[in-house]
């Protein structure tokens, strides 16, 4: 079974909600997640992690509002703007996913935070691929073709 354009738009508008919504109000927790708070590291001194809380609600924000983006869309059909919406996303967790996997190598952050992080983010790229190229099922058909099944 094909994913359908409407399943892809609602699941990464999801995941973008619950990790948006988490980094800016709960920034501590997705430290945690990261193993880079304070508790993963016990003996690096002042909270390690507490440097990234400022760059973690800059990333919540961006994040939310693109997941309300992407369901605001969505209720209007408007496939030119769900489009370009999957375009930037693409371009966007595909860079998340390259900077997962660089920050493993580099041992910049755990081998598993790092392949968990590039899971997620290589799952949201194939996401937004599903929407920049229209996926199938409803969503995904063109006006002309609804029209035409009509006649």
């Amino acid at each position: 079974m094909a994913l359908s354009r409407d399943h892809a738009r609602i699941g990464l508008a999801t995941i973008r909600l619950v990790n948006g919504a988490l980094a800016l109000l709960a920034p501590e927790v997705m430290l945690r997640r990261l193993e880079a708070g304070q508790e993963a590291n016990p003996g690096a001194g002042p909270d390690p992690g507490r440097v990234a809380v400022y760059p973690l609600r800059m990333f919540g924000i961006r994040t939310v509002v693109l997941g309300i983006q992407l369901l605001a869309t969505g209720s209007v059909r408007q496939n030119g703007s769900l489009r370009r919406q999957g375009q930037v996303g693409v371009v966007i967790h595909a860079a998340d996913a390259l900077s997962a996997i660089t920050a493993g190598l580099r041992r910049q952050l755990p081998a598993r935070t790092a392949v968990v992080a590039a899971a997620i983010s290589v799952t949201n790229t194939a996401l937004a691929w599903s929407l920049a190229t229209g996926g199938t099922g409803p969503a995904a058909a063109r006006p002309a073709q609804a029209m035409n099944r009509g006649r």
